[in-house]
């Protein structure tokens, strides 16, 4: 059994009894994947952007995006970040733990897993469409991952595991894309810029005066 096939297992064994017991789709579960996928072009899962600049302190937001997908109705995806430079902001404060925010293509019907670990340094993200007959086509953003910078430096969010599977159980293959997020040191406070505009408009007007006194003496 490939790694593909296995995550979508994992995430299928745990959605198939509460589709059975819901009376949503009748099919039976297939671990091994026998059946070749319904899609036979790769699909895509990248984070946008692929770059992020930050200052530190500062807050930013990621896409997790997939395109070219037939028929989707499962996704998992797993990220590693650098969490001495990096933390997630929690998406929903009112629910335990820290979480990530849904996005907009597939319906999280069923969300098998929805934690960011800013200790460890980790996401992971698995949702279902339910029924399962609510599968999308096309391109769109699965979920917004949002970070704070913590410290100055570069780091890499990677995307450590992807699976994506159909109506029909079989995996969808996909091909992965990371992003960077690179952080500055923060730039002047608008209190700081405040006093830079006073300035310069008191050396504007002293300038001015300056001028116009010599215009005077000639």
């Amino acid at each position: 059994m490939g790694v593909a096939t296995m995550i979508v297992a994992s995430v299928f064994k745990r959605l198939y009894p509460v589709i059975v017991a819901l009376g949503l789709v009748g099919f039976s579960f297939s671990a091994a994947g026998a059946l070749p996928p319904a899609q036979t072009s790769v699909a895509r899962l990248r984070l946008d952007p692929a770059t992020l600049n930050l200052a530190t302190g500062g807050v930013g937001e990621l896409d997790i995006r997939v395109e070219n997908v037939s028929r989707l109705a499962g996704a998992e995806v797993h990220l590693t970040f650098n969490p001495t430079l990096l933390e997630i902001v929690d998406a929903d404060p009112a629910t335990e733990g820290v979480q990530i925010a849904h996005g907009e293509f597939l319906s999280p019907d069923f969300v098998v897993q929805n934690a960011a670990d800013s200790t460890a340094g980790t996401i992971d993200y698995a949702i279902a469409c339910m029924p399962l007959d609510k599968a999308v086509s096309g391109s769109g953003v699965l979920a917004h991952v949002t970070v704070r910078a913590l410290a100055k430096g570069e780091t890499q969010i990677e995307v450590s595991g992807a699976l994506l599977a159909d109506m029909e159980e079989q995996p969808i293959p996909v091909e992965t894309a990371s992003s960077v997020v690179v952080i500055g040191s923060p730039g002047p406070s608008p209190m700081v810029w405040a006093l830079i505009g006073v300035i310069a408009a008191a050396i504007a007007v002293g300038i001015v005066v300056v001028f116009w006194s010599n215009l005077k003496v000639h």
